[in-house]
């Protein structure tokens, strides 16, 4: 496992270090320096939902479910992998933009999307051959016979259809009724528990999997999602929804142990138009606060903290004011977060790393 998460941590690096290179040394790419920042920007998304997978598999966070934009984690995903498998294999996107949001684990569908395109281009081998990923809408209506892998009936509604498809050697009818076991691998070495996370996380989702296979032609895979009655095209979400262009009013007090997180989270409330003060840990935010508890509007408050962590700095700000907005800030432990904001109207949560739009409507909430 360690050495799996290294392997996805150091592709990772290599696309952030990559790019950094580039603009920090301003080479001729061929890209602009924005496109740059968004590769960057994605890559570190990337490390960060995978830090969130191992925080909940090791029991340490929630697993919160959010709208999913589709189109775009396929498109992300197939990119990364495309430098990681074999030369020998080309991946062919036929994805659709109309798309709309899902509601789900991020992480997990992520990972669902990663297991089926890495077994699809081990499946080829060492021929040449394409693993086609699309991804559309379909309606399953009450009239149409839509069978899951077990010839289970799949509910009516609305579905986002995501397909994963190969060239390679293909299986039959015995190995097709074990792929999902635990532990059960077709490979020469591995642990055989790829697939039956898929059908599990796709089961928690309310999905349905579908599967054919010819041996020696190829894999067909297909993954239904159910798409909520309330969903909207992901692609017609407002540009103006990711950019800090209207300009907020309020003085925030930003309290982390971590230089660098003082000076990024500095930055981007400056940017959103917020006045800030910083507060190096627990002691000096509730000191802070004491000076000038009028002058405040909202508290942003790290959870894991030396000295005075953020739990006891959170019980003496509210002996001082028990009405003050305070966003509780972590990437690690959601559970003890989540225990005070049930029970506070007046604390709100918010994941590491910051993520510009959800900063902005915690804050203005």
């Amino acid at each position: 496992m360690a050495g799996g998460i290294a392997h996805d941590f150091n592709n990772i690096l290599t696309v952030i270090l990559g790019h950094c290179y580039i603009v920090k040394d301003d080479y001729d790419s061929g890209m602009t320096v924005n496109e740059h920042v968004g590769m960057i920007e994605s890559a570190a998304n990337r490390a960060a939902d995978l830090c969130r997978q191992m925080l909940a598999y090791a029991g340490r966070s929630s697993q919160v479910h959010s709208k999913v934009n589709l189109w775009l984690l396929v498109e992300e995903v197939a990119t990364m992998l495309t430098s990681a498998i074999k030369k020998n294999v080309s991946i062919h996107l036929d994805v659709r933009r109309d798309v709309p949001e899902v509601t789900g684990e991020s992480s997990q569908i992520q990972q669902v999307i990663m297991n089926l395109i890495i077994n699809a281009s081990e499946a080829i081998g060492d021929l040449y051959g394409t693993v086609t990923v699309s991804l559309d809408k379909i309606v399953v209506a009450p009239s149409t016979s839509c069978v899951d892998f077990m010839d289970t009936d799949i509910a009516e509604g609305e579905y986002a259809r995501l397909v994963v498809s190969d060239t390679g050697c293909g299986f039959d009818d015995t190995v097709k009724m074990r792929i999902f076991e635990p532990f059960f691998t077709t490979k020469f070495a591995g642990r055989g528990l790829g697939m039956s996370a898929v059908l599990g996380i796709i089961n928690s989702h309310g999905g349905a999997l579908q599967v054919q296979s010819v041996p020696l032609v190829g894999s067909t895979f297909t993954v239904l999602l159910p798409l909520p009655k309330d969903s909207y095209t992901a692609s017609q979400m407002q540009n103006s929804e990711l950019y800090l262009e209207a300009i907020s009013i309020g003085t925030i007090l930003l309290v982390d142990d971590e230089e660098e997180l003082l000076s990024i989270g500095s930055a981007l409330l400056n940017a959103m138009g917020y006045t800030v003060i910083t507060a190096v840990n627990g002691r000096d935010a509730v000191e802070q606060y004491r000076q000038r508890p009028r002058e405040i509007d909202a508290i942003l408050l790290d959870l894991i903290m030396p000295e005075m962590g953020g739990v006891e700095t959170y019980h003496a700000l509210r002996t001082i004011d028990p009405e003050q907005r305070i966003v509780i800030c972590s990437g690690y432990d959601a559970d003890a977060a989540h225990e005070i904001t049930s029970q506070d109207s007046n604390a709100l949560f918010l994941n590491k790393p910051y993520d510009p739009v959800k900063l902005r409507r915690v804050l203005q909430k």
